[in-house]
């Protein structure tokens, strides 16, 4: 028997993924040679400097979770080899009391595709991403260099409540969420288009994904259009995400519901590195009144001035102050929420010379019985790419719906050139 070490409990905004089993997987496709065993070593490396990526999750006696770590080694990364092209790749196995942390190199006939797997109680996507790149460092420097500096231990990262504390942000009487009162029990609802069921799976499942991809142009007139308009990117992505929700519901008159994360770190003081805190997270919300004379730039600039508000109030910065643990799907009486974790333009990673990561995709886990439904956006290589994680009927559908009308406005920009 191997005793635990209990590194720290989690906190509630922590708690909320423990409940749910909730993984996120970082994929991407590789052009070029990969040494599995120098990416084995890169790995061991990634864990010998984050040494809470080792450990697992324990209920203590309590009822809450925490994280803790024992004398047992990781069992390092899976590989996966296919020789039939058609072929799917096999489930992963994710297990939050076993480890935190997993790595996939699945290797199908000359292509390689590296997949990351962390639990989301210990890290947002931008947390991630950076794992992924340390990862990728250690792995350059072994195949180019034989060797890798020396590594700096990094303690465990804080979790969001301990990160506003120490910036005297404290929890207020708004969460965000009242906006969307006024649409609570107020209309005669369309059953939902997404599916749950009456068991919670025994398992983290992958939620199901459709996608999309834009042409470089496209998205530079997109770009384009954005910084013409004054108005973030993200802001354009959430209207016309929004309008063809509308659409896709049956143009009616019922509100939609709009939720999405706001990365922190670009907002607090002092500032925060990548990994030093779990899910440094807001929520921005806004109730889209929509009808068949919406403009998509106005929309845009609405949604914009909205969180600019909102942030200036201080709400988003502490809206996860006031969730619960607990994950229960889209209140009842309210038209289903639209999500949109939006992240930005992914930057280049350090590899070996002879090594190019060609497309990058998002896996999503939970052992939830509440449908999940959300959507993933980011640039990668000047193209945008839009991600639809739902347990919905027909994801294919608003994919299609969205893409035109993501297209539609980049050419009219083209055009037009409006300013």
């Amino acid at each position: 028997m191997f005793t635990s070490s209990v590194i720290r409990k989690l906190s509630r905004s922590e708690e909320i993924f423990a409940e749910t089993e909730s993984f996120v997987g970082l994929g991407a496709d590789v052009k070029g040679p990969i040494d599995a065993d120098a990416l084995s070593a890169a790995f061991d490396a990634l864990l010998e400097s984050h040494p809470v990526l080792g450990g697992h999750l324990e209920r203590g006696p309590d009822g809450r979770h925490q994280f803790a770590v024992d004398d047992l080694l990781h069992p390092g990364i899976e590989v996966v080899e296919i020789d039939d092209p058609a072929a799917g790749s096999p489930p992963v196995h994710l297990n939050q009391t076993e480890s935190l942390i997993q790595l996939r190199l699945t290797l199908r006939r000359g292509e390689a595709q590296l997949t990351l797997y962390v639990h989301h109680s210990l890290a947002d996507g931008h947390h991630e991403f950076s794992l992924v790149e340390e990862l990728l460092s250690y792995y350059t420097d072994l195949v180019c260099t034989g060797r890798i500096p020396a590594i700096t231990v990094q303690p465990a990262p804080d979790p969001l409540e301990v990160v506003l504390a120490q910036r005297g942000i404290q929890k207020q009487r708004r969460s965000g969420l009242e906006r969307f009162m006024s649409a609570m029990f107020a209309y005669d609802l369309p059953p939902s288009r997404r599916t749950g069921s009456d068991v919670k799976s025994a398992v983290p499942l992958r939620v199901p994904m459709a996608g999309c991809q834009l042409s470089e142009r496209e998205t530079r007139d997109l770009i384009a259009l954005s910084r013409a308009q004054k108005i973030s990117l993200n802001g354009l992505l959430s209207a016309v995400l929004l309008l063809a929700e509308w659409r896709v519901r049956g143009r009616t008159n019922i509100p939609v519901p709009y939720l999405y994360p706001v990365d922190l770190r670009y907002f607090l003081s002092p500032p925060l590195s990548a990994t030093a805190c779990t899910n440094p997270l807001g929520v921005a919300t806004y109730l889209a009144e929509i009808d068949r004379n919406t403009d998509v730039v106005s929309l845009a600039r609405d949604i914009v001035e909205t969180f600019r508000a909102d942030l200036s109030d201080g709400v988003i910065q502490q809206s996860l102050l006031h969730f619960s643990p607990q994950y229960v799907g889209n209140p009842p009486g309210l038209p289903d929420i639209v999500m949109l974790t939006d992240s930005g333009l992914v930057p280049p990673v350090r590899t070996p010379p002879d090594v190019e990561l060609t497309a990058t995709h998002d896996e999503l886990f939970f052992a939830v019985n509440a449908g999940i439904d959300m959507y993933l956006s980011k640039i990668f290589a000047g193209q945008l790419v839009i991600e639809y994680h739902t347990h919905a009927t027909a994801p294919e559908k608003s994919i299609e719906v969205i893409h035109s009308l993501l297209r539609t406005v980049a050419e009219q920009h083209a055009t037009t050139g409006v300013s």
